[in-house]
């Protein structure tokens, strides 16, 4: 069984775990850019809602 977030899997196949772990790291990279344009001043009067 593989549990990701809110999504629990049974019996998932490497191939199944593979694309989830591809979807996470590319999830931590999406906001590790949006983290640096936010330190460097690049987003400017936004609100965050839900992260």
């Amino acid at each position: 069984m593989a549990q990701v977030e809110y999504i629990t899997i049974k019996n998932a196949s490497r191939k199944v775990l593979n694309k989830m772990r591809k979807i996470g790291e590319e999830k931590a990279q999406r906001l590790q850019e949006i983290q640096e344009r936010w330190d460097a001043g690049d987003i400017k009067d936004v609100e965050v809602v839900q992260l």
